[in-house]
């Protein structure tokens, strides 16, 4: 049934139109990723009452 649908032409033509466009987003994420954007905590979150903590499972190298 799969080889009456479909040529061999048309499986490599999906396959390389795949790989196209799953290498473009890869490319277009790491251009985004590159900026070394620092994070910051909005100011809105500057009132005491919110308290930032890291999470316990990750080790704290300071000490």
């Amino acid at each position: 049934m799969f080889r009456e649908s479909y040529d061999l032409s048309m499986i490599i033509s999906a396959v390389v139109t795949f790989m196209v466009i799953v290498l473009t987003i890869r490319f277009v994420l790491y251009l985004a990723n590159r900026k070394n954007s620092q994070i910051q905590k909005p100011d809105w979150l500057e009132d005491e009452r919110f308290d930032v903590q890291r999470k316990k499972g990750k080790k704290d190298k300071s000490k």
